[in-house]
């Protein structure tokens, strides 16, 4: 279902890095052209927009919305460094999902969802119990170096604050622990802290 938009964060990637606007232009969603407004418009936000990637990196998938194959979806995509887990950038990606590179991209400027317990560096366990500040439960994610998982659909959050998204439990190692809230108008935000799984 995703094969054929696994590219266009690349692609989008591509054309910030080159400062190319006419390319990001048309990888943008009609609603992110609203938003700048003309090519000139996304010109002056290019700089603000380009990815920050400090070595070798790699695009992540770590949240998936979609009724099925050729409906409307959303995929967020983060940019990951390879070697310690650092996002450097996000992109959500509009599709109809049924494999074609139709995807537009809506770029996620910044994190801005908290992930208030476990704090960053910290020790947890191998079905961690999580705390964000968010009004109801989000999606949650973990990136490790040889891949990423997402957590249950609908996390449960008990009556304490603390969600419990991983049903399974998740292998030991570094990780990077991805929270993910909807708008509610089709609009994805993150935040992410990295820790160690025991």
């Amino acid at each position: 279902m995703t094969s054929g938009i696994s590219g266009v964060p690349r692609e989008w990637q591509a054309a910030v890095a080159r400062r190319d606007a006419g390319t990001a232009w048309r990888l943008l969603t009609p609603e992110a052209q609203r938003r700048y407004g003309s090519v000139k418009g996304l010109r002056g936000a290019l700089a603000r927009l380009a990815l920050d990637s400090h070595g070798p990196s790699g695009w992540r998938l770590v949240n998936t919305d979609t009724q099925g194959s050729g409906t409307p979806s959303t995929f967020l995509y983060l940019l990951v460094e390879k070697r310690n887990l650092r996002p450097a950038g996000a992109v959500v990606v509009h599709s109809v999902a049924d494999g074609s590179a139709d995807g537009r991209v809506d770029p996620v400027p910044a994190a801005t969802v908290r992930i208030l317990e476990p704090a960053a560096r910290a020790t947890v366990g191998v079905r961690p119990r999580l705390r964000a500040a968010t009004g109801s439960p989000p999606a949650y994610a973990v990136v490790r170096r040889d891949g990423e998982i997402q957590g249950g659909v609908g996390s449960i959050r008990d009556a304490d604050g603390w969600d419990t998204p991983f049903h399974d439990a998740l292998k030991p190692g570094p990780a990077l622990i991805v929270a993910v809230e909807a708008d509610g108008g089709g609009r994805l935000a993150y935040g992410s802290v990295r820790v160690t799984i025991r």
